[in-house]
Order: C-alpha cells, then sequence, then structure tokens
C-alpha cells in the first residue's frame, strides 16, 4: 500500500539525480543511432564537395545490365553513366577519352583492345555467360568438335565481338581429360574456318534466317531473342565454356584515381546480392554461371576455362586458317614407294592418307598434285597429274576435288624409276610462286621416301641458293617436306623447308602422314 500524507504535510522530494542519469543515457542512445545511420548510409546524406560523374562504356547488347549495377554502385557524390558503343569502335574511343571505364565482352577483347592502345588495361572479371549455339533450332550435339563441323555451323565477321567464341569453346572442350590433342583441334579449327559460312548483322538473327547456328555468349542470344521470338539456343552435351565479362579501367591521369575507385564499387555491386539477382533479370549471370536468366538455356555444365597461353596459340591458328589454303602437293613415285609398310605400300599408304585430306577438307581450299621420278615426261623428273585448282571448280563434268581423288588413285600405276627430288623441287616451287595468290595461303607440300638420285642435276646447295631468291616476302609461298619412310633424308629434307621458312616432319604410318598434313596445313604462310 502507497505511502499516505497528512493534509499539511510537505510531499517528499523527487529523486532529481536518476531522472537526470535517464535523460543523459537516451541522448547516449540517440547519439548512437544517428552515427550509426550515418554510418550505414555511407555518408550519402553528408556534404562530398563536388560531385562528379565516371563514365563506363558498353556494347549494346550488354549496356541493359550495366545500367542496373551502374545504378547500384551510384552515390550522392559519384555518378556512373553508361554510354552505349559498338564494340569494334571501343578502342579508338578509349583512345579519345570518352570513357573511364569499359565493360569488355570477353578476355581476348581486352587484351586486343590493350594491344592497340598500346598500355595494359587494369581488369576484374566481374559477369560471365555460357557459349552457346543459338538461331535456329538444332538437335543438341554430342560435343563442340561435332557442332563446329556440320553443315548449320555458321561463322561471325572478324570485328565482331563474338569472333573468338568458337575457339574459347573448342579449346576448353579439348582441355577436358580425353578431350584431343593439338592435332584435332587443329583440324576442328580448320574445318571451322575454311567451311563456316559467313553472316552479317545480328550474328543469330542472320543465322536463324540462313537456318543455321552461331557461337556466340548467352546474353547475345538473349538479346536478339527480344526482336525475334522464334530463335533458339542449345549447349553440346559436353557443357558451355564460359565467356567472361571484365570491367576495364581505361582513364589515364588525373581521372584514372576516381576511375579505379568508382570501378571497385562497380565490380562490388555486381557480386552482391542485389547485383547477382539483377544480372539475371538482364541477361548475364555471375561468375559461376549458377544464375541462369529466364528464356537462356537454363543450367549448364561449366567446361574448365582453357589455358591462357594454348588459347592464345589457338586463337592465332584459327586467324591464320581462316585464310583458305592454296596447295600444290608433289608426290615422290619413285620405285622404292613399292616397298612395303605393313599390309600395304609406302605408296598406297600416301594413296589411302592423301585421299582422306582431298575428301574431307573444305571447298575454299585449292589443291594441286605433281608426280616425280627420274626422266619418265619426256625427259623432265616431274609430271602435273592435276593442275592447281579451286576444289568446287569444274573441269568438263568433274569437279577439282573428283579429278584429284582421280590423280591420288593413279599413284600407284606410276611408281618407277629414281629419285630426282632436287630439280622437282626446284621446278615445283617455281611454279608455286608464279601461281601465287593473294587471297590464298599459299604452300608447297613435299613427300618423298628417299634422296636425290640424279647425277648432273641441280645439287642441294644450288637448290637452296636458288630457292630463298626466290623467296618473296610480299608473296609468301612456304615449302612443307615429310620424310616417307626412315629411308628419308631427312637432312637435306629440312634443309629445303628451311630455305622457305616452312616445316619439315617424317612419317612412319598413314595416321602420322595424316597428323603431318594437318601440321603444314596450320603452319601458313604469312
Amino acid at each position: 500500500m502507497g505511502r499516505h500524507y497528512a493534509p499539511g504535510e510537505p510531499a517528499a522530494e523527487k529523486p532529481r539525480g536518476r531522472n537526470v542519469a535517464r535523460l543523459l543515457v537516451g541522448a547516449g542512445l540517440v547519439a548512437v543511432l544517428v552515427a550509426g545511420i550515418v554510418a550505414i548510409v555511407g555518408g550519402k546524406f553528408a556534404g562530398c564537395g563536388a560531385s562528379s560523374t565516371v563514365t563506363v562504356m558498353a556494347d549494346p547488347a550488354l549496356a541493359p545490365a550495366l545500367r542496373s549495377q551502374a545504378s547500384l554502385a551510384s552515390d550522392r557524390c559519384t555518378t556512373i553513366a553508361v554510354a552505349e558503343a559498338p564494340d569494334r569502335e571501343s578502342a579508338g574511343r578509349l583512345q579519345a577519352g570518352a570513357a573511364d571505364l569499359w565493360f569488355a565482352p570477353s578476355r581476348s577483347r581486352a587484351e586486343a583492345v590493350s594491344a592497340q592502345l598500346g598500355r595494359d588495361l587494369p581488369t576484374t572479371v566481374v559477369a560471365g555467360s555460357p557459349i552457346v549455339l543459338a538461331g535456329a533450332a538444332v538437335p543438341q550435339p554430342a560435343s563442340w568438335s561435332e557442332a563446329m563441323t556440320q553443315a548449320t555451323i555458321r561463322a561471325v565477321t572478324a570485328d565482331s565481338p563474338y569472333a573468338d567464341a568458337p575457339v574459347v569453346a573448342a579449346v576448353a572442350e579439348s582441355t577436358r581429360p580425353g578431350g584431343g590433342d593439338d592435332q584435332a583441334l587443329n583440324a576442328v579449327l580448320a574445318q571451322y574456318a575454311q567451311a563456316a559460312k559467313r553472316v552479317d548483322g545480328d550474328p543469330v538473327t542472320a543465322a536463324a534466317a540462313d537456318g543455321g547456328v552461331v557461337v556466340v555468349p548467352e546474353y547475345a542470344y538473349l538479346a536478339a531473342k527480344k526482336g525475334r521470338g522464334d530463335l533458339a539456343a542449345v549447349v553440346p552435351k559436353t557443357g558451355a565454356p564460359r565467356d567472361e565479362l571484365l570491367l576495364a579501367v581505361a582513364a589515364t591521369g588525373e581521372r584514372q584515381a576516381a576511375a579505379t575507385d568508382a570501378g571497385k564499387r562497380l565490380a562490388a555491386a555486381f557480386t552482391s546480392g542485389d547485383g547477382l539477382a539483377a544480372l539475371a533479370r538482364d541477361g548475364l549471370r555471375g561468375t559461376a554461371l549458377a544464375e541462369a536468366p529466364s528464356g537462356g538455356v537454363g543450367a549448364v555444365t561449366a567446361l574448365p576455362d582453357p589455358d591462357r597461353t594454348r588459347l592464345a596459340h589457338a586463337e592465332q591458328a584459327y586467324s591464320t586458317l581462316a585464310v583458305p589454303l592454296k596447295a600444290l602437293v608433289v608426290v615422290d613415285t619413285s620405285g622404292s614407294m613399292d616397298e612395303k609398310v605393313g599390309d600395304t605400300t609406302r605408296i598406297g599408304m600416301l594413296a589411302s592418307g592423301f585421299t582422306k585430306v582431298v575428301t574431307q577438307i573444305p571447298d575454299a581450299n585449292a589443291v594441286g598434285l605433281w608426280t616425280f621420278s627420274l626422266a619418265t615426261n619426256g625427259g623432265k623428273d616431274w609430271t602435273e597429274v592435276v593442275p592447281t585448282a579451286r576444289l568446287s571448280d569444274k573441269r568438263g563434268d568433274k569437279t577439282q576435288r573428283q579429278l584429284l581423288l582421280d590423280g591420288v588413285n593413279s599413284l600407284p600405276g606410276r611408281v618407277r624409276g629414281g629419285t630426282g627430288l632436287y630439280d622437282t623441287t626446284l621446278a615445283a616451287y617455281r611454279q608455286a610462286v608464279k601461281d601465287f595468290d593473294p587471297a590464298y595461303s599459299n604452300s608447297l607440300i613435299l613427300l618423298s621416301d628417299g634422296g636425290n638420285e640424279k647425277n648432273g642435276g641441280t645439287t642441294l646447295d644450288q637448290l637452296v641458293a636458288e630457292l630463298k631468291k626466290l623467296v618473296d616476302p610480299a608473296r609468301p609461298v612456304n615449302i612443307h617436306t615429310v620424310g616417307i619412310s626412315k629411308d628419308a633424308d631427312l637432312p637435306a629434307l629440312k634443309r629445303i623447308a628451311d630455305a622457305t621458312s616452312g616445316t619439315a616432319q617424317s612419317a612412319d604410318t598413314e595416321q602420322q602422314m595424316l597428323a603431318d598434313f594437318v601440321n603444314a596445313v596450320a603452319k601458313r604462310a604469312k
């Protein structure tokens, strides 16, 4: 029961000290809360002096996704603005200082633009997109190597930001256990580079209109799909390689520090929870490819990222292989080519292997066939069996390809006599130089199982000297030699090849000879 006071009795004094303490505690809590709010918002309501704008440039296909991330990363002090520009204009615009940051569509593009600018661009991988086959609806291929050699495959133009995507896919797949060696990789790239029909404009739409598919990142397919709903995309059963999207700092001088700081905030936005959700809405994925965007290819099995050195070599080979081959093939038909090799003969092995080559290489190539043995053609050591021409060309009712196959089938019946190696090589090289065509990579492929047996003809020293005189850097023609069996004069064949910056190889089996031919095709004249 509470205390009662008699009338007229003064009330007890209130405990003022306790109330003051309570007021101080309350004030302290308010101060802590205010300080916490200021810290949490990161100074958005604090003064920051003059505000600034940092510009980040991107290809139109990537700009929507970048705007979402820029909105997350901007604050009261710094606005991150997005500028659209076709990827092919990136180097020129960055050189002119049109942007502080650049959203690069692939690591290969970042490296290429860095080389064009003559300086390294600091980069950070901020997003990813699986590489897919997009365009018309096609059955799911078993592998990328299968997809890239089918009739439905199309190729983008050389200035497309997706030009290297097929190479990335092929190298990534070959990196898997049992994925194949460099020779198999080169064969796939050669077939794709020379056989795939080029498409202009938007590659996905153009390929679909032609009933084909192109190799592009998933985001390119989704961007094209906005304008044409019947497009389709698929990933081979082996899985999808990752296209890396990078944020590059392009600013220099006094703007570099602000650009670097803005780039760090933008990179953090990409990897935040809100940023990953925005990526999926805008057709991209995080670096692990886990967040599948709506309308894309769904969950994918990610192929391993390709080794950078191996990828660089493959990209260089591909750019060279994209130029069709013009080759004069010169075959030794001396008597020793009848020597047994297992169940066949040397000439039989060569004919079988050459048949496979002629059957498989694309129409865009031009090939001719000579044979040689001592004095079998009116005193000359060499015979022109089939003049060099494009494989799709027709003479009479036969294509060049069929004429070559007929010529190859005739090889066993031409075997006789000795080896007139040096005079033949000089005559053939003169012909190849005369027939040089800048639209092709021009080569002479020489196959022999022995050494020169001609008395009184051109010597090896004379041949090498003449070859060096005929070499013209503006009209390059390489000689690639293949020694058939251990009886071949490999030192002489190497000197011949070296004189024209060609290659010298040897083969004891049909499989090795085919591999040597593929290697010769891959090492084009430049």
